[in-house]
């Protein structure tokens, strides 16, 4: 033993082949997401039968979108920073159970108001677990395949939206918008066993304490077999075991990064759950057919699964800045063709719908893998968790932006090119972020 070298964790995962135990773990992340998308909006698909049952306004439903956003606002800050200080793990468990049971609460709701406060409290557990679950999967995946592992998991989230909508559609007409809600709260519950016991914890976490470093050692035999025979594990590596208070997102050689990386996910989500709640009705008022137009919702999600895989898969091979730079400027190439073409036919707009999915909406998808590439691995949930909170406040306030340009007279084409907008600023603000590249 005594002429073993000293290799640290993340020295052995960058080294090791990628185990079932690691693929196992980031698939059930990808589960967790995909759940979290499902739920995240399913108001969204019970809206319809929602305006018909409780005979809602057009002007409560901006309100009712927003709530839920505004809880994943506040859980993604404050559970991502829980986590960095109490494990990954431990509060990916209690977010998952949150949002569950909330949605089941949703079924129950007999107003718009107890419905929004329900969905508000859903939104806390829905907001922590998704950073919790990226800087999971960033720590567990080796560097070269990092970004790719970071989107794959996170492919989860659109795709529960994709999968969510179309058993949406069938739900509803045969049992009613409560059972969407019973479906979003059955499912998390169901996989809670497997998250307890296939999801490891973070081996930063179990480093802070002796005892802790026991079941560290176990995890990375478990991923590579014999490393403790060959090494001697050192978990006295700063980055491995040592959290970093907020405020450390702010020193010199990040300030410009933080900031930058706020207003990108601001900038992308806004314009994401603008089109994700209105594109359905502003295609309707367009003259495509209604069953059509809500499909939108699935072409968008669906093509950022598959452009958000390509764009990961590229950017590990060419650099992400170059590359997500790209999709956004693309992205919001085809959101303004969308203003000024739409009075063309269907197939035409669903296409160029399609374009935003495979673009804009890929690249949103590959935001985080620059957070959890470019921040120090200790402060990793801080740093993904704060972006994403604060990039909520793009996500609620985009559906009520929608309502408000609605209400002040704006036709469907220019409300198309005022969402261009923010893509084209989301663009610009990657090749900002290639200039300051905080150093390690």
């Amino acid at each position: 033993m005594s002429n073993t070298a000293a290799i640290t964790p993340t020295e052995v995962l960058d080294n090791a082949s990628v185990s079932t135990y690691q693929l196992r773990a980031i698939f059930i992340c990808f589960l967790i997401a995909a759940l979290d998308g499902f739920d995240t909006q399913s108001i969204a698909f019970v809206a319809p039968a929602l305006r018909d049952a409780w005979n809602v306004a057009p002007e409560q439903f901006g309100p009712l979108f927003s709530s839920g956003l505004i809880g994943t606002l506040i859980g993604a800050i404050v559970f991502s920073w829980l986590a960095d200080r109490f494990g990954r793990k431990t509060l990916i468990i209690v977010c998952v159970l949150l949002f569950g049971l909330m949605s089941l609460v949703c079924s129950t709701a007999t107003s718009v108001e107890s419905l929004l406060t329900y969905r508000l409290i859903a939104g806390l557990g829905l907001g922590g677990a998704i950073p919790n679950v990226i800087a999971l999967v960033s720590e567990f995946a080796p560097r070269r395949i990092r970004a790719t592992a970071i989107v794959s998991a996170f492919a989860g989230f659109p795709l529960g939206a994709v999968l969510g909508g179309i058993a949406s559609a069938q739900i509803i007409p045969t049992a009613g918008w409560e059972w969407v809600f019973v479906l979003g709260g059955v499912l998390p519950l169901a996989l809670m066993p497997f998250i307890v016991g296939w999801v490891p914890e973070s081996l930063r976490h179990l480093a802070q304490k002796e005892s802790g470093r026991t079941k560290a050692t176990t995890i990375l035999e478990r991923i590579k077999p014999g490393v403790t025979a060959k090494n001697t594990l050192d978990f006295t590596v700063k980055d491995d075991h040592v959290a970093r208070p907020v405020r450390e997102l702010f020193v010199p050689s990040r300030l410009v990064w933080t900031i930058l990386l706020w207003f990108l996910t601001f900038t992308s989500l806004l314009v994401g759950y603008f089109l994700i709640n209105w594109t359905p009705l502003l295609l309707v008022d367009a003259g495509v057919p209604q069953s059509k137009a809500i499909l939108g919702v699935v072409a968008l999600n669906g093509g950022g699964i598959i452009g958000g895989l390509i764009i990961g898969r590229l950017s590990d091979r060419n650099g992400p800045f170059k590359t997500i730079a790209t999709a956004f400027g693309l992205g919001a190439v085809a959101i303004a063709a969308l203003g000024l073409m739409i009075d063309s036919s269907a197939t035409v707009l669903m296409s160029l719908v399609s374009v935003v999915g495979l673009s804009a909406f890929g690249a949103k998808l590959n935001i985080s893998s620059l957070a959890a590439n470019f921040y120090p691995l200790d402060m990793r949930s801080t740093g993904v968790g704060w972006s994403m909170g604060v990039g909520r406040a793009g996500a609620f306030l985009g559906p009520l932006i929608g309502g408000a340009l609605i209400a002040f007279g704006f036709g469907q084409g220019q409300m198309f090119l005022i969402a261009a907008i923010p893509a084209a600023l989301a663009c610009v603000v990657v090749i900002a972020m290639a200039f300051n590249t905080p150093k390690s």
